[in-house]
């Protein structure tokens, strides 16, 4: 064999051996955790500024007052501000509630403020509004919601469940929904009080 030849069956031969040696590669890694703490909340929904509230102004209107009083029939609001819906968040997993109380009237007006209570004041869930509550989900025996429910100053569960909501979820109901109920003894004046909904959870 001549050199030339043999010379290039080496090169043939390492080259061969090159290739079937495994490239080595180092790698490094690290972990990544990610925690999400237990988070409940509650807001009310409205656009604008200023003040949330429901009114009862029959000052002007009170060819209804009268008509009210005489047939039983509720009164329905004159206005509705920054109340367009009630949203509750929780993402874990426990029984939480809702409940909701309201302080005494504060009255302003030339009589003693007597004859208008609380409970003269009622909430049907969607009733006017056309809204559906999708934050509660029945799990085992937990997971019920008031259809209705009266003003009083003593806290009233109206919402509860065991189960998250999978974000921001209405409870079915704004201000819209609310109604008044007159008997025509209601000393004239303007009756104040203001209704809370807080949200709880273990």
């Amino acid at each position: 064999m001549t050199a030339p030849i043999l010379l290039r069956t080496l090169i043939l031969m390492a080259a061969a051996a090159v290739s079937t040696v495994p490239a080595v590669a180092q790698t490094v890694d690290h972990d990544v955790s990610v925690v999400i703490p237990t988070t409940i909340g509650i807001r009310m929904v409205g656009a604008g500024t200023g003040p949330r509230a429901v009114d009862f102004g029959y000052a002007e209107g009170y060819t209804s007052y009268l008509s009210a009083a005489e047939t039983g029939m509720r009164l329905p609001p004159t206005a509705v501000s920054r109340f367009d819906d009630i949203e509750v968040n929780v993402n874990g997993f426990g029984l939480w509630s809702v409940y909701v109380e309201a302080t005494a009237f504060a009255y302003s007006g030339s009589g003693d403020g007597t004859g208008l209570e609380l409970a003269d004041i009622r909430l049907d869930r969607g009733s006017t509004s056309g809204l559906t509550q999708d934050a509660i989900t029945t799990f085992w025996f937990f997971g019920s919601y008031d259809a209705t429910w009266t003003l009083s100053s003593n806290p009233q569960r109206i919402a509860r469940s065991l189960l998250g909501t999978g974000g921001w979820r209405s409870l079915g109901f704004n201000g819209w929904d609310y109604s008044l109920a007159v008997d025509g003894d209601e000393e004239a004046g303007t009756y104040t009080t203001t209704v809370t909904y807080y949200l709880t959870f273990p």
